[in-house]
């Protein structure tokens, strides 16, 4: 078993969001270490908005090279927390165990 590849398989996926102006953002599900810290739109964005490499671009204070969530438009906060929302799968969409080969 390839450990990399595992890993590769079982992280969140990068879904790319362009803001109006043309700007990237990546979102993901949380990890489960951060699942019970997305209590709301804010702390959502903390944990699953990430640049190219899935680094994390938001904080909740200035810090250097990231950018502080709580200077940002209510309503831009609000789209992008219902872009990551619907990266969750709906009732009729396949769930995990679905999509796990079975042998």
């Amino acid at each position: 078993m390839d450990i990399h590849t595992l890993f590769a398989a079982l992280k969140p996926e990068l879904h790319e969001v362009t803001l109006k102006n043309g700007a990237v953002l990546h979102i993901h599900r949380p990890a489960i270490s951060n699942f019970e810290k997305c209590i709301d739109a804010k702390s959502t964005l903390l944990y699953t908005v990430a640049d190219e490499n899935g680094t994390p671009i938001f904080s909740d204070v200035d810090e250097d090279g990231k950018i502080n969530v709580n200077s940002i438009d209510a309503l831009i906060v609000g789209e992008i927390n219902t872009a990551v929302m619907k990266l969750w799968p709906k009732p009729d969409e396949p769930q995990v165990q679905d999509q796990i080969e079975k042998k």
